[in-house]
């Protein structure tokens, strides 16, 4: 038993897609990206569900782990159940190669055992569980099981997406609720077994594995070192690929979109962009010209960030519910003229909804034209309105009749090899103005910037970080806005080509 490697369950998880992505966590996790402020919070999200959780099993009893060893962890657990300890939190077992540090192990009336796991996603039927939480569970249930325990029930704890919050203190009962996912678990026992033989065989040796590289790699930590021999033009890139696609296309030898041919069937979108990369140009639709003309002036462009929190912010709002805190607009008098920059971020711990709509709507009112990037900012108004939020009605009614998409615009009738197949505005902007960028920015996408939001009204947060948080939040948003105008500039010179 010494010296012996164990899996551990977030190894099994992160194993699921890719062994190799798993092997790299144990063996070089100098490769992997940094955490960032969204990461953190999300992890930190986790940790205080799970202390919500215990509160609903007041005679819990934590497992001492002394040195984080897990064989001391596992004894002590197994010391616990034979004194007759009825209710354990991070209770430690051993089975085979396979290490579980459960989150609540407590026993039933009958004798047996129920192991619950908390969760910071939302209920919802037992079918429409992800399979990776189902997956989390199972293996805890089954390590638990194989390693003598009579267990019996399987949970998740999950949040109540329903419960809208009065203030105070969170009610630990109210906001949070169980499914029970026993029988889907017991279905799930050989895939677990099976799994984590296989892993633990991989984690074990040091050879990095070999593994099928698709569509999954492309949000990975690891794409830049696993990628690195890959085809600049990989056919991962083709826009809205499947992973059964790309096999298909692999199948008949083609391994670059350069290598694909002209008669190879192909949706328009993927056609253009394989003409794109093989010619070398770009593509400019010959109804650019047109949409451009059609935005009256003067025109603001506008962005709006949110924050969903598991626990909520504000009286009356509900767990993940965007809550918009923060806009910027930049706005242009003419087409040719410098833009005028207007911005409104919360400052403290109020629900920002109201503020956030008048001070928005004295910007907009007297515009022809509200561009905006994506159908976002219709999507929240659309919430504020239903929840009667004053001038979120004559908001929404004054984008949705004087709106502007400019990623529509984009999408429609220009492509550029820079683009990938994408055509989000973190990829356009650097490729129409190479000028600009994200990458300097202290917060440079939306859920940092949701996350920055949270830290920033944090009482625990120090004065000093609060305010360069601050400082971030509306370099960001403005970054936003500025970005769609110059976007807008840039499609201009294409059109007169």
């Amino acid at each position: 038993m010494e010296g012996r490697r164990l899996l551990t369950k977030s190894e099994f998880i992160r194993g699921l897609d890719c062994v190799r992505r798993a092997w790299l966590d144990v063996h070089r996790p100098d490769l992997k990206t940094p955490i960032g402020l969204a990461v953190r919070d999300r992890m930190e999200t986790g940790k205080s569900l799970g202390r919500l959780a215990r509160l609903r099993y007041p005679h819990g009893k934590f497992v001492e782990n002394p040195g984080a060893d897990a064989q001391s962890a596992a004894g002590v657990t197994l010391s616990h159940i034979h004194s007759g300890v009825d209710c354990l939190f991070e209770a430690t077992f051993i089975a085979g190669e396979r290490m579980a540090r459960l989150d609540v192990l407590h026993q039933l009336p009958d004798g047996g055992w129920s192991v619950d796991e908390a969760k910071s996603s939302t209920i919802k039927e037992p079918k429409k569980i992800d399979e990776d939480k189902l997956l989390d569970l199972a293996y805890q249930f089954h390590t638990a099981r194989d390693a003598g325990v009579d267990v019996k029930v399987a949970r998740l704890i999950l949040v109540d997406g329903t419960y809208a919050w009065p203030g105070g203190i969170y009610d630990h009962d109210a906001i949070l609720g169980t499914i029970d996912l026993t029988e889907m678990c017991e279905e799930s026992g050989a895939r677990v077994l099976e799994h984590s033989k296989f892993l633990a065989g991989v984690l074990a040796s040091p050879s990095e594995p070999e593994v099928e590289k698709n569509t999954h790699c492309k949000s990975c930590d690891y794409f830049t070192h696993c990628h690195a021999n890959s085809p600049k033009h990989d056919l991962i890139f083709l826009p809205r690929i499947t992973p059964k696609a790309v096999n298909e296309l692999r199948a008949k030898g083609y391994q670059s979109i350069l290598d694909i041919p002209e008669d190879e069937k192909l949706t328009d979108a993927r056609r253009r962009m394989r003409a794109v990369i093989v010619n070398g140009t770009p593509s400019i639709g010959d109804g650019l010209g047109a949409a451009l003309d059609a935005i009256a002036f003067p025109a603001a462009f506008i962005d709006y960030e949110s924050s969903n929190p598991a626990f909520p912010m504000y009286p009356g709002t509900r767990p993940y519910q965007q809550i918009c805190f923060q806009w910027s607009a930049h706005v242009m008098a003419t087409p040719d003229s410098e833009p005028v920059h207007r911005e409104y971020l919360a400052e403290n711990r109020e629900d920002p909804r109201v503020d956030f709509c008048r001070e928005l709507w004295d910007v907009v009112k007297d515009c022809p034209s509200i561009v905006h990037y994506t159908g976002f900012e219709i999507t929240q108004l659309k919430a504020m309105v239903a929840d009667g939020i004053p001038l979120a009605e004559e908001l929404l009614d004054a984008i949705q009749t004087r709106s502007v998409d400019l990623e529509k615009i984009v999408s429609e009738h220009v492509y550029l090899e820079e683009f990938q197949g994408r055509t989000s505005i973190k990829v356009v902007l650097p490729a129409l103005v190479p000028t600009m960028s994200y990458k300097e920015l202290l917060i440079a996408d939306g859920t940092a910037a949701a996350a920055g939001f949270r830290k920033m009204l944090d009482p625990a947060t120090a004065p000093k970080d609060s305010k360069e948080i601050r400082v971030a939040l509306l370099a960001y948003c403005c970054q936003d806005t500025l970005a769609m105008v110059e976007i807008y500039r840039a499609l201009r010179r294409l059109a007169v080509r």
